[in-house]
Protein backbone atom coordinates (compact mmCIF):
# COMPACT_ATOMS: atom_id res chain seq x y z
CA UNK A 1 0.00 0.00 0.00
CA UNK A 2 1.36 3.59 -0.59
CA UNK A 3 3.11 5.58 1.98
CA UNK A 4 3.15 9.28 2.62
CA UNK A 5 7.07 8.50 2.60
CA UNK A 6 6.99 7.66 -0.91
CA UNK A 7 6.17 10.84 -1.95
CA UNK A 8 9.34 12.26 -0.72
CA UNK A 9 10.86 9.45 -2.85
CA UNK A 10 8.97 10.48 -5.77
CA UNK A 11 10.76 13.94 -5.47
CA UNK A 12 14.24 12.28 -5.98
CA UNK A 13 13.02 10.06 -8.67
CA UNK A 14 10.80 12.24 -10.37
CA UNK A 15 7.59 9.28 -10.78
CA UNK A 16 5.26 8.16 -8.34
CA UNK A 17 5.30 4.76 -8.03
CA UNK A 18 4.67 3.58 -4.42
CA UNK A 19 1.65 1.91 -3.10
CA UNK A 20 -0.37 -0.87 -3.82
CA UNK A 21 1.10 -1.45 -7.01
CA UNK A 22 -2.64 -0.02 -8.81
CA UNK A 23 -2.17 3.29 -9.00
CA UNK A 24 -1.49 5.21 -12.16
CA UNK A 25 2.44 6.87 -12.39
CA UNK A 26 2.13 10.53 -11.39
CA UNK A 27 5.05 12.92 -13.41
CA UNK A 28 6.07 14.70 -10.69
CA UNK A 29 7.35 18.79 -10.55
CA UNK A 30 10.31 18.49 -8.68
CA UNK A 31 10.82 21.81 -6.39
CA UNK A 32 13.49 23.33 -4.47
CA UNK A 33 12.74 23.25 -0.38
CA UNK A 34 10.82 26.54 0.35
CA UNK A 35 7.71 25.52 0.80
CA UNK A 36 5.58 28.45 2.23
CA UNK A 37 6.78 30.99 -0.68
CA UNK A 38 5.17 28.27 -3.20
CA UNK A 39 2.80 29.59 -5.16
CA UNK A 40 -0.39 27.34 -6.02
CA UNK A 41 0.00 24.89 -9.31
CA UNK A 42 -2.85 23.11 -11.26
CA UNK A 43 -2.68 19.58 -12.48
CA UNK A 44 -2.68 19.20 -16.54
CA UNK A 45 -5.56 18.42 -18.11
CA UNK A 46 -3.74 15.48 -18.96
CA UNK A 47 -3.31 14.28 -15.17
CA UNK A 48 -0.15 14.99 -14.32
CA UNK A 49 -0.19 16.62 -10.64
CA UNK A 50 3.14 17.61 -8.72
CA UNK A 51 3.71 16.24 -5.34
CA UNK A 52 5.42 17.71 -2.42
CA UNK A 53 6.80 15.72 0.83
CA UNK A 54 5.19 15.80 4.17
CA UNK A 55 8.38 16.89 6.05
CA UNK A 56 8.96 19.39 3.50
CA UNK A 57 5.73 21.29 5.17
CA UNK A 58 6.98 20.78 8.94
CA UNK A 59 4.52 17.91 9.22
CA UNK A 60 4.67 15.10 11.29
CA UNK A 61 5.10 11.72 8.55
CA UNK A 62 4.66 9.01 11.70
CA UNK A 63 1.22 11.13 12.03
CA UNK A 64 0.11 11.41 9.17
CA UNK A 65 0.81 7.21 8.08
CA UNK A 66 -1.03 6.60 11.16
CA UNK A 67 -3.90 8.92 10.18
CA UNK A 68 -3.43 7.39 6.55
CA UNK A 69 -3.18 3.47 7.61
CA UNK A 70 -6.57 4.32 9.73
CA UNK A 71 -8.85 5.54 6.94
CA UNK A 72 -7.65 2.61 4.68
CA UNK A 73 -8.63 0.60 7.85
CA UNK A 74 -12.65 2.26 7.36
CA UNK A 75 -13.48 0.79 4.34
CA UNK A 76 -11.87 3.22 1.78
CA UNK A 77 -11.41 2.93 -1.26
CA UNK A 78 -9.08 6.28 -1.89
CA UNK A 79 -7.57 9.03 0.37
CA UNK A 80 -5.96 11.97 -1.10
CA UNK A 81 -4.12 15.19 0.25
CA UNK A 82 -3.32 18.24 -1.58
CA UNK A 83 -1.47 21.56 -0.75
CA UNK A 84 -1.47 24.28 -3.15
CA UNK A 85 -2.48 21.51 -6.03
CA UNK A 86 0.68 19.48 -4.77
CA UNK A 87 -0.19 16.09 -3.35
CA UNK A 88 0.95 15.42 -0.21
CA UNK A 89 -0.08 11.79 -0.05
CA UNK A 90 -2.40 9.37 -1.83
CA UNK A 91 -3.66 6.12 -1.12
CA UNK A 92 -6.15 3.56 -2.90
CA UNK A 93 -7.29 0.05 -1.28
CA UNK A 94 -9.65 -2.63 -1.95
CA UNK A 95 -8.39 -2.67 -5.74
CA UNK A 96 -8.82 0.91 -6.46
CA UNK A 97 -6.55 3.01 -8.39
CA UNK A 98 -6.23 6.63 -9.29
CA UNK A 99 -8.54 5.98 -12.60
CA UNK A 100 -11.42 4.38 -11.00
CA UNK A 101 -14.37 6.10 -11.42
CA UNK A 102 -17.31 5.79 -8.46
CA UNK A 103 -20.62 7.41 -7.37
CA UNK A 104 -20.15 10.36 -4.89
CA UNK A 105 -23.41 10.31 -3.87
CA UNK A 106 -24.15 13.77 -1.99
CA UNK A 107 -20.72 15.33 -2.94
CA UNK A 108 -21.95 15.74 -5.61
CA UNK A 109 -24.99 18.94 -4.50
CA UNK A 110 -21.92 21.08 -4.51
CA UNK A 111 -21.03 20.26 -8.05
CA UNK A 112 -24.51 21.13 -8.70
CA UNK A 113 -24.50 24.60 -7.35
CA UNK A 114 -21.31 25.69 -8.87
CA UNK A 115 -23.16 24.95 -11.90
CA UNK A 116 -26.48 27.10 -10.61
CA UNK A 117 -24.26 29.90 -9.94
CA UNK A 118 -22.28 30.10 -13.20
CA UNK A 119 -26.04 30.49 -15.02
CA UNK A 120 -26.53 33.28 -12.24
CA UNK A 121 -23.81 34.99 -13.76
CA UNK A 122 -24.56 34.30 -16.92
CA UNK A 123 -28.05 36.08 -16.49
CA UNK A 124 -31.01 34.09 -17.82
CA UNK A 125 -31.30 32.38 -13.80
CA UNK A 126 -31.74 34.55 -10.50
CA UNK A 127 -31.70 33.30 -7.60
CA UNK A 128 -34.46 35.02 -6.04
CA UNK A 129 -36.95 34.30 -8.53
CA UNK A 130 -39.61 31.78 -7.77
CA UNK A 131 -39.28 27.97 -9.05
CA UNK A 132 -42.93 28.22 -11.18
CA UNK A 133 -40.66 30.70 -13.56
CA UNK A 134 -38.93 28.18 -14.88
CA UNK A 135 -40.54 25.03 -14.26
CA UNK A 136 -43.92 26.28 -14.65
CA UNK A 137 -47.12 25.87 -11.80
CA UNK A 138 -47.63 22.05 -10.17
CA UNK A 139 -43.76 21.39 -9.96
CA UNK A 140 -44.74 20.49 -5.92
CA UNK A 141 -47.84 19.40 -4.51
CA UNK A 142 -48.91 22.26 -2.86
CA UNK A 143 -49.76 25.01 -5.75
CA UNK A 144 -50.80 27.91 -3.47
CA UNK A 145 -47.82 27.73 -1.36
CA UNK A 146 -44.96 26.97 -4.24
CA UNK A 147 -44.90 30.36 -5.35
CA UNK A 148 -42.94 31.96 -2.59
CA UNK A 149 -40.08 28.91 -3.18
CA UNK A 150 -37.38 30.61 -4.85
CA UNK A 151 -34.18 28.85 -6.42
CA UNK A 152 -32.29 30.07 -3.85
CA UNK A 153 -34.61 27.88 -0.85
CA UNK A 154 -33.58 24.66 -2.80
CA UNK A 155 -29.97 25.72 -2.77
CA UNK A 156 -30.13 26.16 0.81
CA UNK A 157 -32.19 23.25 1.89
CA UNK A 158 -35.36 25.77 3.09
CA UNK A 159 -37.67 24.90 0.95
CA UNK A 160 -40.20 24.27 3.57
CA UNK A 161 -41.44 20.95 1.60
CA UNK A 162 -41.73 17.40 2.74
CA UNK A 163 -40.50 14.59 0.79
CA UNK A 164 -43.96 14.19 -1.03
CA UNK A 165 -43.26 17.80 -2.33
CA UNK A 166 -46.16 19.20 0.21
CA UNK A 167 -45.56 22.29 2.09
CA UNK A 168 -44.89 21.99 5.74
CA UNK A 169 -43.32 25.26 6.76
CA UNK A 170 -42.83 28.73 5.61
CA UNK A 171 -40.09 28.85 2.52
CA UNK A 172 -37.07 29.53 4.56
CA UNK A 173 -37.63 29.45 7.73
CA UNK A 174 -36.00 25.69 8.59
CA UNK A 175 -33.74 23.58 7.20
CA UNK A 176 -34.67 20.26 5.55
CA UNK A 177 -32.44 18.13 3.86
CA UNK A 178 -34.47 17.63 1.25
CA UNK A 179 -33.56 15.50 -2.33
CA UNK A 180 -37.06 15.34 -3.90
CA UNK A 181 -36.69 19.08 -4.03
CA UNK A 182 -33.41 19.42 -4.42
CA UNK A 183 -33.79 17.27 -7.63
CA UNK A 184 -35.84 20.04 -9.03
CA UNK A 185 -32.70 22.13 -9.77
CA UNK A 186 -31.80 19.61 -12.31
CA UNK A 187 -34.90 20.50 -14.35
CA UNK A 188 -34.10 23.57 -13.91
CA UNK A 189 -30.61 23.70 -15.15
CA UNK A 190 -31.82 22.09 -18.43
CA UNK A 191 -34.46 24.24 -19.04
CA UNK A 192 -32.44 27.50 -18.19
CA UNK A 193 -29.29 26.55 -20.10
CA UNK A 194 -30.64 24.60 -23.08
CA UNK A 195 -28.62 21.91 -22.47
CA UNK A 196 -28.24 18.30 -20.76
CA UNK A 197 -27.05 18.53 -16.96
CA UNK A 198 -23.86 17.01 -18.43
CA UNK A 199 -23.10 19.36 -21.26
CA UNK A 200 -24.39 22.12 -18.87
CA UNK A 201 -22.14 21.01 -16.35
CA UNK A 202 -19.12 19.91 -18.62
CA UNK A 203 -19.62 23.44 -19.96
CA UNK A 204 -18.92 25.98 -17.09
CA UNK A 205 -16.64 23.49 -15.03
CA UNK A 206 -15.62 20.29 -16.01
CA UNK A 207 -13.78 21.18 -18.70
CA UNK A 208 -12.54 24.50 -17.89
CA UNK A 209 -10.31 22.12 -15.18
CA UNK A 210 -9.87 18.99 -16.52
CA UNK A 211 -12.38 17.00 -14.53
CA UNK A 212 -14.05 14.37 -15.68
CA UNK A 213 -16.91 12.56 -14.27
CA UNK A 214 -20.53 11.98 -15.07
CA UNK A 215 -23.86 12.79 -14.15
CA UNK A 216 -26.05 9.28 -13.92
CA UNK A 217 -29.86 8.69 -13.56
CA UNK A 218 -29.92 8.32 -9.62
CA UNK A 219 -31.12 4.40 -10.07
CA UNK A 220 -30.16 3.13 -6.53
CA UNK A 221 -33.43 4.97 -5.53
CA UNK A 222 -35.69 5.51 -8.66
CA UNK A 223 -35.79 9.19 -7.66
CA UNK A 224 -36.00 11.37 -10.56
CA UNK A 225 -33.02 13.12 -10.47
CA UNK A 226 -29.01 12.71 -11.10
CA UNK A 227 -26.13 11.68 -9.05
CA UNK A 228 -22.43 12.17 -9.76
CA UNK A 229 -19.63 9.70 -10.72
CA UNK A 230 -15.70 10.53 -10.89
CA UNK A 231 -12.28 9.72 -9.80
CA UNK A 232 -10.95 10.72 -6.35
CA UNK A 233 -8.27 13.02 -8.50
CA UNK A 234 -11.58 14.46 -9.95
CA UNK A 235 -12.74 15.36 -6.53
CA UNK A 236 -9.66 16.80 -5.91
CA UNK A 237 -9.49 19.09 -8.82
CA UNK A 238 -13.19 20.21 -7.77
CA UNK A 239 -11.63 20.87 -4.23
CA UNK A 240 -8.57 22.93 -5.66
CA UNK A 241 -10.63 25.19 -7.72
CA UNK A 242 -12.75 25.97 -4.59
CA UNK A 243 -9.44 26.48 -2.92
CA UNK A 244 -9.17 28.89 -5.49
CA UNK A 245 -11.86 30.66 -5.42
CA UNK A 246 -13.04 29.87 -8.73
CA UNK A 247 -9.88 30.92 -10.51
CA UNK A 248 -8.27 27.69 -12.56
CA UNK A 249 -4.58 28.64 -13.60
CA UNK A 250 -5.01 32.15 -13.85
CA UNK A 251 -8.12 31.75 -15.87
CA UNK A 252 -11.71 32.34 -14.20
CA UNK A 253 -13.90 29.32 -14.17
CA UNK A 254 -16.37 30.42 -11.46
CA UNK A 255 -17.51 33.89 -10.74
CA UNK A 256 -15.76 34.84 -7.47
CA UNK A 257 -18.75 36.38 -6.00
CA UNK A 258 -20.40 32.80 -6.49
CA UNK A 259 -17.99 31.23 -4.23
CA UNK A 260 -18.55 33.61 -1.64
CA UNK A 261 -22.16 33.32 -1.75
CA UNK A 262 -22.11 29.29 -1.63
CA UNK A 263 -20.25 29.75 2.15
CA UNK A 264 -22.84 31.87 3.02
CA UNK A 265 -24.91 30.66 6.05
CA UNK A 266 -28.34 29.98 4.24
CA UNK A 267 -31.49 28.44 6.47
CA UNK A 268 -31.59 30.38 9.95
CA UNK A 269 -32.05 27.27 11.97
CA UNK A 270 -28.66 25.65 10.73
CA UNK A 271 -26.10 27.88 10.41
CA UNK A 272 -23.38 24.98 9.14
CA UNK A 273 -25.32 24.73 5.79
CA UNK A 274 -24.44 27.32 2.85
CA UNK A 275 -25.54 26.77 -0.47
CA UNK A 276 -25.22 22.77 -1.10
CA UNK A 277 -21.99 23.30 0.89
CA UNK A 278 -21.53 22.38 4.91
CA UNK A 279 -19.54 24.97 6.82
CA UNK A 280 -17.77 23.93 9.91
CA UNK A 281 -17.48 27.92 11.31
CA UNK A 282 -20.51 28.14 13.50
CA UNK A 283 -21.64 27.49 17.08
CA UNK A 284 -24.83 25.10 16.01
CA UNK A 285 -25.64 22.82 13.08
CA UNK A 286 -28.41 20.69 11.61
CA UNK A 287 -27.79 17.42 10.01
CA UNK A 288 -30.20 14.98 8.44
CA UNK A 289 -33.21 14.71 9.86
CA UNK A 290 -36.94 15.38 10.71
CA UNK A 291 -38.20 18.76 10.60
CA UNK A 292 -38.30 18.99 14.09
CA UNK A 293 -34.51 17.76 14.66
CA UNK A 294 -32.99 20.71 17.06
CA UNK A 295 -30.20 22.37 15.77
CA UNK A 296 -27.02 21.07 18.00
CA UNK A 297 -24.60 23.39 19.59
CA UNK A 298 -20.76 23.54 18.35
CA UNK A 299 -19.06 23.47 15.31
CA UNK A 300 -20.00 20.91 12.83
CA UNK A 301 -16.37 19.12 12.89
CA UNK A 302 -15.53 20.61 15.93
CA UNK A 303 -11.28 19.22 15.63
CA UNK A 304 -11.26 20.54 11.96
CA UNK A 305 -10.20 24.68 11.07
CA UNK A 306 -13.13 26.55 11.51
CA UNK A 307 -13.32 27.86 7.81
CA UNK A 308 -13.38 24.38 6.33
CA UNK A 309 -16.19 23.55 4.19
CA UNK A 310 -17.01 20.33 2.98
CA UNK A 311 -19.21 18.71 0.07
CA UNK A 312 -20.59 15.70 2.11
CA UNK A 313 -22.03 12.05 0.62
CA UNK A 314 -23.74 9.11 1.36
CA UNK A 315 -21.48 6.41 2.64
CA UNK A 316 -18.79 9.00 3.66
CA UNK A 317 -17.70 10.58 0.62
CA UNK A 318 -15.99 14.09 1.49
CA UNK A 319 -14.23 16.40 -0.11
CA UNK A 320 -12.65 18.87 2.00
CA UNK A 321 -11.47 22.41 1.22
CA UNK A 322 -9.76 24.23 4.14
CA UNK A 323 -8.38 27.51 2.93
CA UNK A 324 -6.14 28.81 6.05
CA UNK A 325 -4.34 25.75 5.48
CA UNK A 326 -4.49 25.70 1.63
CA UNK A 327 -5.63 22.16 1.85
CA UNK A 328 -8.01 19.85 -0.23
CA UNK A 329 -8.85 16.34 1.47
CA UNK A 330 -10.21 13.77 -0.56
CA UNK A 331 -12.01 10.20 1.10
CA UNK A 332 -13.93 7.93 -1.42
CA UNK A 333 -15.36 4.33 0.23
CA UNK A 334 -18.14 2.79 1.21
CA UNK A 335 -19.79 4.09 5.04
CA UNK A 336 -16.78 3.81 7.22
CA UNK A 337 -16.47 1.34 10.37
CA UNK A 338 -16.65 3.86 12.93
CA UNK A 339 -20.44 5.34 12.14
CA UNK A 340 -22.27 1.85 12.49
CA UNK A 341 -25.62 3.34 10.51
CA UNK A 342 -26.08 5.25 7.35
CA UNK A 343 -24.52 8.32 6.96
CA UNK A 344 -26.34 10.62 4.65
CA UNK A 345 -23.55 13.71 5.16
CA UNK A 346 -21.82 14.13 8.75
CA UNK A 347 -20.76 10.96 10.31
CA UNK A 348 -18.59 10.46 13.45
CA UNK A 349 -16.03 9.67 10.56
CA UNK A 350 -15.29 13.66 10.14
CA UNK A 351 -14.20 14.58 13.91
CA UNK A 352 -12.07 11.07 14.10
CA UNK A 353 -10.31 11.97 10.61
CA UNK A 354 -9.96 15.81 12.07
CA UNK A 355 -8.39 14.56 15.14
CA UNK A 356 -5.57 12.56 13.31
CA UNK A 357 -5.34 14.87 10.49
CA UNK A 358 -4.64 17.89 13.60
CA UNK A 359 -2.01 15.79 15.01
CA UNK A 360 -0.26 15.19 11.47
CA UNK A 361 -0.16 19.26 10.46
CA UNK A 362 -0.38 20.86 13.38
CA UNK A 363 -2.44 23.07 12.92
Amino acid sequence: MMNVRCVAAALMIGMTACGGGNESPTAVQPETPAPRTLPTVFPSAGGTWATIAPASLGWDTTALNAASDWVGSQQSTAFVIVWRGRIVAERYWRGWTAATDSIIASAGKSILATVVGQLQSEGPLSLDAPVTQYLGAGWSRSPATELRITVRHLLQMASGLNDSLQVVVQPGTRFYYNNPAYYQLFAIVTRVSGQDINTATRTRLSTPIGMGGTWRLNIDTGEPGFIYSCTARDMARFGLLQLANGRWDGTRVVDSSWVQQMRQPGPPDNGAYGMLWWLNGSNGYRVPGPYLFPTQPGMLIPSAPRDLIAALGKGDKKIYVVPSLDLVVVRHGAEADVNGGNPLALSAFDEQLWQRLRAAIRY
